[in-house]
């Protein structure tokens, strides 16, 4: 049974199922892109849920990961399974998938992911902070926490693109991983420094505004950090000459 110490508790779960249905329909969106079954649907969207914590858990190497025993995860993972049936169904019907296709892209979908990754950062970290060793310098403190909670909130994402074949997205588009790391930190250094924790509440939505505010402005303004624009620019003038040169080497 899921219990709660907090009202704190209660509203970072809450906010952990908008996370989850967020997720969970851009897996299923995904994963219904790539002609995968309905088991395949189901898979690829737990995998984009769950996999994050997966990972943290993994690296913390205290146990079995939570998703196979905390009820919490199975609260979760019971909402991805219902949430990528559903997409799956709508789907199923031309004109469902038509739906689909159309609003795949729509802000609030970008809004209601941007949430979920503030919210999984901010419980990667907290997570973590249970088990981390307090004989750490300050230095490897910020470091171990800020690392594992923005692996808790991405890489779920990131199994997502590479079970299907892509270069994950937080490598590539709009601002992704770096407001992440900016609103981890901010939420790793009052855990660190303040010993008052009556202002958690306040610093947990100054994380999650940073995180949410700067993803939501890389999507309005097509904000992305730089790319190697000339090497880039070379392979594709490059690329355009050879089928050329493979087709006057079939002629000889």
């Amino acid at each position: 049974m899921v219990t709660f110490t907090s009202p704190l508790d209660i509203a970072i779960f809450v906010i952990e199922i908008v996370a989850c249905i967020s997720f969970a329909t851009s897996g299923a969106i995904t994963a219904l892109r790539k002609k995968a079954d309905i088991l395949g649907v189901i898979i690829l969207t737990l995998i984009e849920v769950l996999g994050g914590g997966l990972l943290r858990d993994l690296i913390l190497q205290k146990g079995a990961p939570h998703i196979f025993w905390d009820p919490e995860y199975y609260i979760l993972a019971a909402v991805t399974t219902v949430i990528a049936v559903f997409w799956f169904i709508l789907a199923y019907f031309k004109k469902s998938a038509k739906f689909v296709e159309k609003h795949r892209h729509d802000f609030w979908i970008y809004l209601l992911d941007a949430i979920g990754i503030g919210v999984f950062c901010i419980a990667g970290v907290k997570t973590s902070l249970a088990v981390m060793d307090p004989s750490y310098q300050m230095i490897s403190k910020v470091i171990f926490l800020s690392s594992l909670g923005v692996i808790t909130g991405v890489c779920g994402g990131v199994f997502r693109d590479v079970f299907v074949g892509e270069i994950p997205m937080v490598f590539k588009k709009k601002f992704y991983m770096t407001p992440c790391i900016l609103g981890t930190i901010i939420y790793v250094l009052y855990t660190l420094l303040s010993p008052d924790r009556s202002l958690e509440i306040l610093f947990i939505l100054l994380s999650l505004v940073v995180i949410v505010g700067l993803r939501v402005l890389a999507v309005i303004f097509q904000w992305n950090l730089p790319v190697a624009k000339g090497y880039n620019q070379m392979v594709e003038e490059e690329s355009k000459f050879q089928p050329k040169r493979e087709e006057n080497s079939n002629k000889e």
